[in-house]
């Protein structure tokens, strides 16, 4: 080959490589745009309020959606965002159902997602039937926190499940993943208004499994039943300041080099008085999209609220047996098979576990 041909080719080459270029990458653009699903994670405002997240029919709460083309996050006060409850059980925390006087004990709340409807029921059936089998009359009072929905279908079938059930608080801020934080100010704003008699509220995910019985026999045990937080504590936890990480967190959202002291959003549990502090500190604090971080880390160390790291509580996947959850509170990660089969585990009588065996 000379050297004119040689030339001549890598010319022809370098032409088609810059039309390639100019063809694909509008495409490029729109599908960052327009996909639920991209590889920035960085969060905004704009993509809080609003997330195209109805293509997706069956996800947990922690794998809602993720979009954003913006390269920061805005300061946001969450003093001026403001949402109405679109489905609402208000006698849910009624003490008149109560066979003897006094509180509720402990009131559940699970973030979910709209099409979850399966896990919901699982639940129901499972874990959560000492509350959902009571028909939501007992000590332990169990709900579902929901956003909303541009599915005409999926709304549908969730008002059908409300009208069943009872147990689904639903407000209308879009129900994605960067609106989590928003979902928890939801619980706490619903539990200051609908729910004054109760001792202890419980927030927790739809992929978790609590053991409800272990859960109020420890809170009955535990000396401090008020201004206080329960569940798994980090300490000493740093941001990370990469843009490209799941869990970014810029400068103008938290300019500090170490997190205060938070608990896993997987599941915690709060006395109900400091419900009403934690929300009035969310309305002067910049929106954070880890939500754990918000509420029991940054509310929480404003209004001086009492953080406890509980034996029992787990952020990370335990075995999906009976035995793995007999002297638990929670564990993560755990499908609908799993649920099933933890708790079929745990209504043998005797349940019999072999002791772990011992590293040589």
């Amino acid at each position: 080959m000379t050297a004119r041909r040689f030339a001549s080719w890598t010319i022809l080459l370098f032409l088609n490589l810059i039309i390639g270029f100019l063809y694909m990458q509008p495409n490029r653009i729109r599908t960052l745009i327009n996909s639920p699903f991209n590889d920035t994670e960085v969060f905004t405002y704009n993509s809080m309020i609003a997330s195209p997240i109805d293509k997706l029919e069956n996800y947990t709460n922690e794998t809602l959606t993720k979009s954003s083309t913006d390269s920061y996050t805005p300061e946001i006060a969450l003093s001026s965002v403001s949402f109405n409850f679109t489905l609402n059980p208000r006698d849910l925390c009624s003490p008149k159902t109560l066979k003897n006087k006094g509180k509720i004990s402990l009131l559940i709340l699970v973030c979910t997602a709209v099409p979850n409807n399966k896990q919901r029921q699982t639940i129901r059936e499972t874990w959560g039937s000492p509350a959902a089998s009571t028909n939501n009359t007992g000590y332990a009072r169990l709900a579902f926190l929901v956003g909303s929905t541009s599915n005409a279908i999926l709304q549908q079938q969730l008002e059908q499940e409300s009208s069943q059930y009872s147990d689904i608080i639903q407000q209308n801020f879009v129900d994605s993943y960067q609106n989590l934080t928003l979902k928890s100010i939801m619980l706490l704003k619903w539990v200051s208004e609908f729910c004054p008699d109760v001792q202890f509220v419980m927030k927790t995910d739809d992929d978790m499994y609590v053991n409800i019985q272990n859960l109020m026999y420890s809170l009955k045990r535990f000396p401090i039943k008020s201004n206080v937080i329960y569940g798994v504590l980090f300490k000493k936890a740093k941001p990370d300041r990469n843009p490209r990480a799941k869990w970014y967190v810029p400068k103008n959202q938290f300019d500090g080099d170490v997190f205060p002291d938070y608990l896993s959003g997987t599941g915690y549990v709060m006395s109900r008085d400091v419900v009403p502090k934690l929300l009035e500190a969310s309305a002067t604090l910049p929106f954070l999209v880890m939500e754990d971080v918000f509420i029991t880390g940054l509310c929480a160390s404003q209004c001086h609220v009492k953080r406890y790291n509980i034996r029992g509580f787990a952020y990370w996947r335990r075995p999906p047996t009976g035995c793995s959850f007999k002297d638990a509170i929670t564990g993560h990660h755990v499908t609908i098979k799993d649920m099933i089969k933890i708790w079929k585990e745990l209504q043998k009588r005797p349940l019999i576990c072999r002791p772990p065996k011992k590293k040589a």
